[in-house]
């Protein structure tokens, strides 16, 4: 799922830059690309051959100039990445689009805890790296993942942070078969903080070094800015339902947050006035954010 995750923001990133992008699914498992994005949606999906070939990189380049695409995106999925034939193909690509002078990366996912995936990661990086640049795609780190085994690896290749989900969106954005872009650039009706949430996850992508390489994030950050006015400042994590994301359960929460902060920053020497005041004021925003989830787990 992380690596698809990592190719669809990627791609969302580069659509909010205005480039054109096609997908290419070389994993065709349940949390692969082709299972992410729908038949006939607005996101052009196609299969990587199963049987092994050295002029891949004619067909991409056919499908580009069919297309007027600017980004080519295979996911290549963790069996397929050790899988001689899949991984020969795409390498050949790789070698074929650098030759003709095209821009080609590698993004590797990083996920703390994942047994073996340093060796595996490490090697493939250092084969991939003849044919491309190597990006690696840093999760969990806003959960304080723990990703000091790749401390080595990080210290050879560029890196890009991304932003954990919020189960509760992406289950929306996975139903409707779109692009995280494509989801907060037309929101759904009462979730319009939601996909705000998003575009701001998509804009601190973009921000960063390696992305503006990799899929001229600078041009994206204006967009994503723009879509991400409306956002939560102050917000829970772990949203994991569909019916805590509503535009009122995120009001409610942050009213929560704010009013709690407030409480708890007063001075020791705080009058008692003070106190009681901050006090009523938190435990009202709690009772109304308690109402607002129990409204929203009743109506969604």
């Amino acid at each position: 799922m992380r690596k698809t995750k990592t190719a669809l923001v990627i791609g969302s990133v580069a659509t909010a830059a205005g480039l054109v992008v096609i997908y290419v699914c070389a994993d065709r498992g349940i949390g692969s690309l082709s299972a992410s994005l729908k038949e006939g949606g607005p996101n052009r999906v196609e299969l990587l051959p199963d049987e092994e070939t050295g002029n891949y990189a004619d067909t991409l380049i056919a499908l580009a100039d069919d297309a007027d695409a600017d980004v080519i995106i295979i996911d290549l999925g963790a069996n397929e990445m050790l899988n001689s034939k899949s991984r020969r193909t795409v390498r050949a690509a790789l070698r074929q689009m650098s030759a003709l002078g095209h821009d080609t990366f590698a993004v590797l996912s990083l996920i703390p805890g994942k047994v073996g995936l340093e060796d595996d990661a490490t090697n493939f990086a250092r084969q991939i790296s003849k044919e491309a640049d190597v990006i690696l795609a840093l999760h969990s780190r806003d959960e304080g993942g723990d990703l000091s085994k790749f401390d080595e690896l990080m210290g050879d290749y560029a890196t890009i942070t991304v932003s954990t989900d919020q189960l509760g969106i992406l289950g929306m954005i996975t139903a409707a078969g779109v692009t995280p872009f494509d989801w907060c650039a037309a929101p759904v009706k009462g979730f319009e903080l939601a996909a705000a949430w998003t575009a701001h996850n998509l804009m601190q992508l973009a921000q960063q070094s390696a992305m503006i390489e990799l899929a001229r994030g600078d041009l994206a950050v204006p967009v994503l800015s723009s879509l991400a006015q409306d956002r939560p400042v102050s917000f829970y994590t772990g949203r994991n339902n569909k019916w805590q994301v509503t535009n009122e359960c995120l009001t409610a929460d942050a009213r929560e947050i704010v009013t709690q902060r407030a409480l708890m920053s007063l001075a020791p020497a705080a009058d008692d006035a003070s106190v009681v005041i901050a006090a009523r004021a938190f435990i009202a925003a709690a009772s109304e954010a308690r109402a607002a989830h129990k409204a929203a787990r009743l109506a969604v």
